[in-house]
């Protein structure tokens, strides 16, 4: 028996699924399709599936959390699935006013740097084009897994200006741009933030040179159930598939940096100096 929730884990494992507002929407709709189809399964079993496929991503948590809070007492497919869409249509309301917010702060003539592949990211380019805005993005490689030449094809295929570059020229990319924006896999109450490596090195570099840094997230990626993580480690052949037997490979996925660094957040409730509660 395979469930739901055991397919769409493997796709979110091997990236197939990528950006942290996609894996949660797809974890909501197969843990749905679970809870409806295995009604005498532990639904917290199939929150552990989804979960372990990405550990850093609290929405996702967030999310399933929030489905399983409100079907209590609901019984029947139909009602499920109400909730589920009910839930999966808020999450894509506040994601519409996200693109809106930072779509604001982008004026014609600008030069916008943006990191690894972030839908959120990619929404608010999209809104500012789709108001009739003109800017370039200049957008890197985010080795080793490629995830930038998903953000650039996406924001060429709509009519945005692309320079895509590997991402040790991100530093040439930030002296060139207004500001730095991003995603978040999560916020930790620590004090920081997790997003695809590179993320941190960039923010220092922006901040050393007076350029602002923005974060695009939903609130639901603050990790209300852990004040600290450490940050998941890949493959290391995803790096170096035929390394000599005497070198060691490191591949961390993700930075964690200090809010310090974020000019402010972009966030569904508008633009937050301080997102943490």
């Amino acid at each position: 028996m395979s469930f739901e929730s055991e397919v769409t884990a493997e796709k979110i494992k091997k990236v197939e699924i990528q950006g942290a507002m996609n894996v949660a929407k797809a974890a909501l709709i197969a843990f749905s399709k679970d809870i409806i189809r295995y009604p005498d399964e532990d639904p917290h079993k199939f929150i552990e599936i989804l979960s372990n496929a990405r550990p850093n991503e609290p929405m996702l948590r967030n999310t399933l959390n929030w489905f399983l809070g409100e079907s209590k007492g609901l019984e029947g497919e139909a009602l499920l699935n109400d909730l589920s869409s009910s839930i999966l249509e808020e999450i894509e309301a506040g994601e519409k006013r996200i693109f809106s917010y930072g779509a604001e702060l982008i004026h014609d003539g600008m030069k916008i740097f943006t990191h690894c592949h972030s839908s959120t990211a990619v929404g608010i380019l999209k809104e500012a084009k789709n108001q009739g805005k003109k800017f370039t993005v200049f957008t890197t490689e985010t080795r080793p897994r490629f995830q930038g030449r998903v953000t650039a094809v996406e924001l060429a295929n709509c009519g945005i200006e692309v320079y895509h570059m590997v991402d040790s020229a991100a530093k040439h990319a930030i002296d060139l741009s207004d500001f730095f924006v991003f995603g978040a896999d999560s916020i930790l109450r620590s004090g920081y933030l997790i997003n695809k490596v590179g993320t941190g090195i960039f923010c220092v570099v922006a901040s050393r040179y007076d350029k602002p840094t923005y974060c695009a997230t939903h609130t639901l990626k603050i990790a209300s159930d852990i004040i600290d993580e450490d940050v998941e480690e890949r493959d290391p052949k995803e790096v170096w598939e035929d390394a000599p037997s005497n070198i060691k490979i490191k591949n961390p996925a993700f930075d964690k940096v200090h809010l310090k660094y974020i000019t402010a957040f972009i966030t569904e409730n508008g633009l937050k100096k301080d997102i943490l509660p």
